[in-house]
């Protein structure tokens, strides 16, 4: 569950928490965001749309960047060097 839960800090959830399970039930993890309204769809968390803590992965490598379609600076200093 950690696991998870750093993954959506990473991801700009950074108010998501462990949800204590109940008698029965196994824990869950509450999506938030301290900029939007996040929420699951079919498990799979989501900011608002032009939320400032969203994400998005380099074109080149798939770390994270800023801005859809950008590329993250070790993919462009490779290209410079290259």
């Amino acid at each position: 569950m950690t696991d998870t839960l750093q993954a959506l800090h990473s991801h700009g959830f950074d108010m998501s928490t462990v949800v204590p399970p109940e008698p029965g039930t196994p824990a869950r993890v509450h999506v938030q965001c301290s900029q939007c309204e996040a929420l699951a769809i079919n498990g799979h968390a989501c900011h608002e749309y032009g939320c400032p803590n969203t994400t998005y992965a380099c074109v080149e490598c798939g770390d994270t960047v800023d801005h859809r379609g950008a590329t993250c600076g070790d993919c462009v200093f490779q290209h410079l060097e290259g």
